[in-house]
């Protein structure tokens, strides 16, 4: 199977997998608030169900991350932690047993929980391997996402059972050759963690963090509308059509968010456009009609999909290639995180959103706009100590350069040309490409260049331009611009050719 079938694999073990959590592990679907999941004759046991889902999410969160952490590798033992409980999920659905007694809906519920985050994290380390196919596989999920539950509504709305049973079987089916597959390549861990957890995993969470920061704030205010859909005594049927269309629009939006953006994280970006917005549409919710409520639904829906599940993932790949970090480990725990979060806003808002009166609705909007408001300001605070930071280190790096100059004889010596004993990221290129380095490394010395502009140098000599700079190097285009001119100035040229001129001609 080539890289396309690949990709084609992933998106359709992860579009089914999706498609499962929203029947079996969503708390907020009326398919198990209404205890009609569970059968009229457990329908008091509905709460256990939710809570055991949701416990075997967690842990085998907690576990997946050890063993990343233990392997020092994405993906390794999956099939071993996670082979059992979804097969016994599959067939406690499958044999109609799961709802007979109490404790075989709690582990029925434990176990779908398990294999679906046991399954996310596979699937997206699995992609996390192929980064230069993500732009195809997250709108190809979503789609696949979108035929699974028009069948779902089509022919299984009364046999939720039968529907997460097939789809637990196709879904470790798939996983199963994926590995297979993958076995043959022996992909090894980049970075051990627990040798590197200062050096890189803490400033790669740092940089996560705004990201999840950004994401969380939506998961405040777009699934708001989700609730207030709900809240407008919306069937399960028209619920289900609502998922599909949304589903449907976010593959669409996607692949073109994904082919014309330059954004280095997607997320971020997303959430300054699009906050506004909806807070806006919020606003009118104390006066429209139900007709209104169902389109807020597809509306809050196909945002969810986009930012939590697809953009939140190929920011983390960003992320994590920039570092050279264990994708699973680094994924797992911010996904934690963000699970943490929803599970969190799905117990408090039905009850925050069910107040009497259109005035007390707006106060909560207003709440949203300042949450909006302090997210923005949250971001901004953290680049505006960035660009100190990186302003300071350059000013440091240029006095220190300044004065090597003054002690040098000559600029172009054996002396001046030695490799300084610090390392830097430079330095740390040298062996993939040690000619440009050495030649870069001149050129820094000789015209005060900061460890940051050596790296944007060497990213030039290699035919990178401001978009691709900006995305390798976790940073906007316009501050990649910003020390492109400082780099000009400083090299005393004028053209991207003239530089790359300037360090051939450095030794």
């Amino acid at each position: 199977m080539g890289l396309h079938g690949r990709t084609a694999l992933i998106a359709l073990g992860a579009g089914i997998n999706l498609s499962t959590y929203g029947i079996g592990v969503w708390s907020e679907n009326v398919l198990m608030t209404s205890g009609a999941f569970v059968g009229s004759g457990a329908a008091a046991l509905s709460d256990t169900y939710l809570l055991f889902a949701t416990l075997g999410l967690f842990i085998a969160l907690l576990v997946r991350v050890g063993v990343a952490a233990r392997t020092g590798a994405s993906n390794r033992h999956y099939l071993a932690w996670g082979l059992g409980p979804m097969l016994c999920a599959a067939l406690l659905f499958l044999s109609g047993l799961w709802n007979s007694t109490g404790p075989l809906v709690a582990l029925a519920a434990f176990c779908t929980g398990w294999s679906f985050s046991c399954q996310t994290l596979f699937w997206m380390a699995s992609l996390s391997f192929e980064p230069a196919q993500l732009s195809r596989a997250f709108p190809l999920e979503l789609a696949f996402a979108a035929a699974i539950n028009a069948l779902f509504v089509a022919g299984f709305t009364d046999h939720q059972d039968l529907f997460l049973g097939c789809g637990l079987l196709l879904s470790t089916g798939a996983s199963v050759i994926l590995t297979r597959m993958d076995a043959a390549l022996d992909r090894p861990a980049v970075v051990a963690p627990a040798l590197s957890l200062e050096r890189s995993y803490l400033p790669a969470f740092r940089a996560f963090a705004e990201v999840l920061f950004c994401v969380v704030a939506l998961q405040t205010i777009a699934p708001t509308l989700n609730y207030m859909g709900l809240l407008g005594a919306l069937s399960a049927d028209q619920q289900q059509i609502a998922v599909t269309a949304a589903k449907i629009a976010a593959a669409g939006i996607l692949a073109v968010v994904l082919r014309f953006s330059r954004a280095p994280l997607y997320s971020i970006q997303v959430f300054k456009v699009v906050t506004p917005i909806l807070i806006l549409l919020l606003f009118v919710v104390p006066f429209a009609p139900g007709t209104y409520l169902f389109v807020i639904l597809v509306a809050g829906s196909c945002l969810h999909f986009i930012v939590t599940n697809s953009l939140f993932c190929i920011d983390a790949v960003t992320i994590a290639r920039r570092f050279r970090l264990v994708f699973e480990f680094f994924y797992g725990i911010g996904f934690a995180a963000l699970m943490a979060c929803c599970t969190v806003l799905e117990h408090i808002m039905p009850q925050l959103l069910a107040v009497s009166s259109s005035a007390e609705l707006m106060l909560v909007f207003g709440v949203f706009f300042c949450v909006y408001a302090l997210s923005m300001a949250f971001v901004r605070v953290r680049r505006r100590r960035r660009d100190l930071s990186a302003g300071a280190r350059e000013t440091g790096a240029a006095g220190a350069a300044r004065a090597e100059a003054r002690t040098t004889a000559a600029p172009d010596s054996a002396a001046a040309m030695a490799p300084r004993p610090n390392t830097d990221p430079i330095e740390a290129s040298r062996s993939d490409a040690p000619t440009d380095a050495e030649r870069v490394r001149a050129v820094q010395q000789r015209c005060g260049l900061s460890d940051r502009e050596a790296e944007i140098v060497l990213l030039i000599m290699h035919g990178r331009n401001v978009p691709a700079i900006a995305e390798e190097l976790v940073l906007s285009p316009n501050t990649v611009r910003t020390h492109v001119k400082r780099i000009y100035r400083a090299c005393d040229v004028h053209s991207r050719q003239d530089l790359i001129a300037l360090c051939e001609g450095a030794l």
